[in-house]
């Protein structure tokens, strides 16, 4: 009975209670290191307000140091694509017409039969034309000369001069002012002025704007674009600008007067 009496005394679940409460006691002491090591995360990962204000000003110093630069390519891009445009579109607008009228060098000339029937007859049908402008303010543009040079001198040329150029607007905003003096390439003056963003600035000649000549091939190349050395620096008029950007195969490189 005595060793019956002894066996009862004895548990065989004692020692895992043990085990249990030694493992409780356990996880109160990992959860505890993990409440500390928490807080001590929190602690590292906010931020003081001096080193926000810190990191504030790097990026601040970082966008004032290469934002002009991604807007000035921007704007380079941007006047390559709609010189593109200009240039496809006056071509095209010559195809058509040598298709309706024949050859460029023997149109008539506006000075024999009109410079209204000479526009109308040759340049207007091929266009989306909105306005023709018969002055600059009907137009948008602020004076009679609203052009410089991109050497930043007042450039000569007139707005409208009615006895020789028609000026008017398109649908995709450029201007052209087309010279109606004759029909003939070797014309003392035969070209296209095309301003690529109209009335907006900054209007500067081989900046948004540029010059075209027609040839006896019935196409129209870029103020010269025969020449070998083209003449396109920040001290020059900015006419030959156009064949400098196609020459350099459509690009504004760094040699470029871009302002």
């Amino acid at each position: 009975m005595n060793g019956g009496g002894g066996a009862r005394g004895f548990s065989p679940f004692k020692g895992k209670k043990l085990t249990h409460l030694q493992t409780d006691q356990n996880n109160v002491i990992i959860n505890n290191k993990l409440s500390k090591c928490e807080v001590s995360m929190r602690k590292k990962i906010a931020f003081t307000l001096a080193e926000v204000l810190i990191t504030l000003g790097i990026i601040g110093v970082v966008a004032a140091l290469t934002l002009p630069t991604v807007i000035n390519n921007y704007k380079k891009t941007q006047t390559i694509t709609s010189l593109k445009k200009a240039y496809t579109i006056l071509n095209e607008a010559m195809r058509r017409s040598v298709l309706d009228n024949g050859d460029f060098k023997d149109w008539e000339r506006g000075i024999d039969i009109g410079i209204d029937a000479f526009y109308k007859k040759y340049w207007h049908p091929y266009f989306k034309i909105i306005k023709v402008c018969n002055s600059y303010d009907e137009c948008g543009y602020k004076s009679e000369r609203p052009w410089r040079y991109v050497s930043n001198e007042p450039a000569t040329i007139l707005f409208s001069h009615r006895n020789y150029r028609v000026p008017f607007l398109t649908s995709d905003g450029f201007l052209y002012s087309f010279s109606i003096a004759s029909g003939n390439v070797d014309s003392q003056d035969s070209s296209v002025f095309v301003d690529i963003n109209g009335p907006k600035g900054p209007n500067i000649i081989g900046i948004d704007a540029f010059s075209f000549d027609p040839t006896d091939k019935n196409v129209f190349m870029p103020e010269g674009y025969d020449i070998s050395a083209t003449d396109c620096t920040s001290s020059d008029h900015g006419y030959l600008c156009a064949a400098k950007i196609i020459k350099d195969n459509w690009e504004i490189k760094d040699d470029y007067p871009w302002r």
